[in-house]
């Protein structure tokens, strides 16, 4: 009796499921190439974001020189740390620094919408209080009151008069280039976001000869060495250390003294921009 038929069969059926598998691993291996290229789609969006949040090149200003330097804690990261020079009314300039809450697409997208609408303000106004207003009613208008708030630290120089007014929208105060000491405003106000009509106040200095300043986020005074953190005391002892120094210098110096600290890693992405008042 013949067994050519049973075999066929089973044949037929061996082939018809490594068929089977076989389709089944073309469509996960498809579903993961749609993945990879959507992946890297979302990782060139980034890298954009960040290359407009933190420049590499800074404009010109009256009477001011300039530096700033972004370093993030991981190469591929986009945080929400943005800074921004920008022209003023009457030759004066703006000086903003700042950080949204997380990290990532949301972050990056609501850092560069904040930092665009400082440049669109800038032109209309000196006073660092109006900015910081019309940078949280505008996200607010947007997205609503929310805990993703942004902090920012506003700056704005007017050359002719050679006064500087700062105000803090819950940033980190910018410091003296000079000694570390705070560049500071009567009040602290609420971060940008969080509510829908803070109270901004604003402090004025008038500068009488060569004066520096830094803008900075918290990555740099929480960078950490085991338990210990960088802090305002580590930021006051390396500029002081310094003589009357350029912007280009003290950031270079900062970063230096900050990775020797952290023993060369960053917990958090870290900006810096200095002006010196010529």
């Amino acid at each position: 009796m013949s067994h050519e038929p049973a075999e066929w069969d089973v044949q037929e059926t061996l082939i018809a499921r490594l068929r089977s598998e076989a389709a089944v691993r073309d469509e996960e291996l498809a579903a993961l190439y749609e993945r990879l290229d959507a992946a890297e789609h979302e990782l060139e969006d980034l890298r954009a974001i960040r290359d407009a949040l933190t420049p590499p090149e800074l404009p010109q200003r009256p009477g001011l020189e300039l530096a700033a330097i972004f370093l993030p804690a991981q190469a591929e990261r986009v945080s929400g740390d943005f800074y921004l020079v920008a022209e003023g009314p009457q030759d004066s300039t703006l000086l903003v620094i700042g950080d949204v809450v997380g990290h990532g697409l949301q972050a990056g997208r609501r850092a560069a919408f904040v930092r665009t609408t400082f440049a669109a303000t800038a032109p209309f106004s000196d006073d660092p209080r109006q900015l910081l207003s019309w940078a949280n009613t505008a996200l607010v208008e947007r997205a609503g009151t929310s805990t993703d708030f942004v902090t920012a630290a506003c700056v704005t120089y007017h050359p002719n008069d050679r006064v500087l007014r700062c105000a803090y929208a819950g940033h980190p105060r910018a410091v003296w280039m000079q000694d570390g000491q705070e560049l500071a405003a009567p009040s602290q106000g609420s971060p940008l976001g969080l509510e829908p009509d803070p109270d901004y106040t604003q402090g004025s200095h008038r500068l009488e000869g060569s004066a520096g300043l830094l803008l900075y986020t918290d990555g740099l005074t929480e960078a950490r060495r085991d338990d210990s953190f960088f802090g305002m005391e580590g930021v006051s002892a390396a500029l002081r250390a310094l003589d009357d120094p350029s912007p280009t210098e003290a950031i270079a110096v900062l970063r230096a003294r900050v990775a020797d600290f952290a023993y060369g890693t960053l917990t958090d992405d870290l900006c810096m921009l200095a002006a010196r008042v010529r």
